[in-house]
């Protein structure tokens, strides 16, 4: 958000196109209902909508797609200016910093802009790489640049860093290419408790009728879960720098609805939310984030591959206990590994070995890993073999 330092008569006129654009969207509202797409709406008013306000093909569209998506009207909207020669630039003078806008298509405003922490946030933001391609106007008459990057191909790191996600905490192993643990530990146990804690509190107060106190702590738990899932996100991408990794995570579905109390217990960590985090984390600090399927995480056995039935021990839950080999360790452990695995099995850098051969369905599930990871996996390589029902043929990977 950069804040604007025009005059009354700029002013004047940015105000009088914020409210025309409003009035337009409320006109328009009332007559998509008539219409079943989108592409009917917008012949039917386009034209009747340029006669009106006379503003730039661009900035109508704009309007009718956010039109087509609103559920009611509004009292102010946000204006949408392209980067174009024609529509919206920005310049620089010795002292001041200028946004020129095309309200009308001969009409265009320079709007100088304040030199404060947001705008040297801007400044910064643009020498790093990133493009502003388009400028919006509010109804309090403010600037919103809206920037991006575009990305590109990493490098790709030594070792891999899995998380294995649940309601809980969330467990992290680091791999090396020879299938060494270099580091494990859980993050995010604390949120959950504490917010068992507020659904409690919830509970008294709903039954005390107290709405008032319910947005307050709705209000709370949020910034609360929110800030924290961002600090262990900071943790985790700081991790994969220190150990020189690459992040793994699954590529979790939406959970069938099983009622409210269930719905409460697996939403106290919102996967959704820290995925975002994650992503965005990921991409300021240069790390790639690989996507495996989910499939099997929690049943194989990381130590030697067998897949068991239910994998959990029948007197503890959070216990995996392999039938093959006998080895007890921690679920969620077991799981961050073979996140990890997964990811390290679909790398091609590593030269063919024809002596081990692992199949992948095109579910991206292991079809016979039974005892291949712990022995064959790391210096040795394995051949894998995916099978893409498109053509019915195997394909082959290289993967260390």
């Amino acid at each position: 958000m950069l804040q604007t330092l025009g005059t009354s008569k700029k002013n004047a006129e940015l105000l009088k196109a914020v409210e025309l654009a409003t009035s337009e969207f409320n006109r328009l509202f009332d007559e998509r209902d008539f219409c079943l797409k989108f592409i009917d709406f917008h012949k039917k008013v386009y034209l009747s909508c340029k006669e009106r306000t006379n503003f730039h093909s661009n900035i109508v569209c704009d309007i009718e797609r956010n039109v087509w998506k609103s559920k009611d009207k509004v009292k102010g909207i946000t204006l949408k200016f392209n980067v174009t020669k024609h529509v919206s630039k920005s310049f620089k003078t010795k002292s001041m910093f200028f946004v020129e806008l095309a309200i009308y298509p001969r009409g265009r405003i320079a709007i100088p802009i304040v030199k404060n922490r947001n705008f040297q946030r801007y400044e910064s933001l643009l020498n790093e790489g990133w493009k502003c391609k388009t400028y919006g106007l509010t109804p309090d008459l403010q600037i919103v640049a809206y920037l991006s990057k575009e990305e590109v191909e990493l490098p790709e790191r030594k070792n891999i860093l899995g998380i294995d996600f649940n309601a809980k905490r969330i467990a992290v192993t680091i791999l090396s290419p020879q299938n060494r643990v270099l580091y494990q530990t859980y993050f995010g146990l604390h949120i959950w408790t504490r917010r068992k804690k507020i659904m409690r509190r919830r509970s008294l107060m709903q039954s005390s009728n107290n709405l008032s106190a319910l947005r307050r702590l709705k209000h709370r738990e949020y910034n609360f879960v929110e800030t924290n899932i961002g600090q262990m996100v900071k943790e985790i991408t700081d991790l994969a720098l220190r150990f020189n990794a690459d992040i793994s995570i699954e590529n979790l579905k939406r959970f069938k609805s099983k009622g409210k109390k269930f719905n409460k217990i697996v939403m106290r960590m919102p996967f959704g939310k820290f995925r975002e985090i994650l992503t965005s984390r990921c991409f300021d600090k240069r790390i790639t984030l690989n996507v495996v399927d989910s499939w099997h995480t929690s049943k194989f056995c990381s130590h030697c591959g067998a897949v068991a039935r239910s994998g959990h021990s029948s007197s503890n839950y959070a216990l995996f206990r392999c039938k093959e080999c006998g080895i007890e360790v921690n679920s969620d452990r077991n799981a961050s590994r073979n996140i990890a695995l997964k990811c390290l099995l679909e790398r091609n850098e590593h030269v063919l070995n024809k002596s081990v051969l692992l199949q992948i369905s095109n579910r991206g599930g292991l079809v016979n890993a039974h005892k291949v990871m712990s022995n064959e996996v790391g210096l040795n390589q394995v051949v894998v073999q995916h099978l893409n029902q498109s053509d019915g043929k195997p394909h082959n990977l290289l993967c260390g």
